[in-house]
């Protein structure tokens, strides 16, 4: 077997695994979510705008605190809502899996340990 057919089988396997699936089922999830997207596109809008401002030097004084602020608000309604949780919680965990199966590339190839994800001093694993 090569090098290139292992790979298919490894990507087959990753296209196949719970986390990916879970990926799958919150991307669609989220992207079925319109008001979520709404309110994602009014943040991206509104955070545009601001920095537009702050580069240009029209933003007031002392309104780029309360801008923030309502940015701040903003970002945590998106984020505080369960599609946008799920989709979150789910590529964290899809990305976690990826770097266990890179670091174990890695280690097959190197014989080297460690995630990349540094503070390892008594760490347990990955994987």
């Amino acid at each position: 077997m090569t090098v290139f057919e292992k790979a298919a089988e490894l990507g087959a396997m990753i296209r196949d695994s719970a986390e990916k699936k879970r990926l799958d089922e919150a991307a669609a999830a989220y992207n079925a979510d319109d008001e979520l997207i709404s309110m994602i596109e009014k943040y991206n809008e509104h955070y545009a705008k601001v920095k537009a401002d702050e580069e240009s030097g029209s933003l007031r004084e002392g309104v780029g605190e309360m801008v923030n602020q309502q940015l701040s608000a903003m970002y945590d309604v998106i984020m505080a809502r369960p599609t946008m949780k799920e989709y979150t919680d789910a590529n964290a965990a899809f990305d976690d899996l990826m770097q266990r199966v890179y670091s174990s590339i890695t280690y097959q190839i190197t014989g080297e340990t460690g995630c990349g994800r540094g503070g390892c001093d008594g760490c347990s694993g990955c994987g």
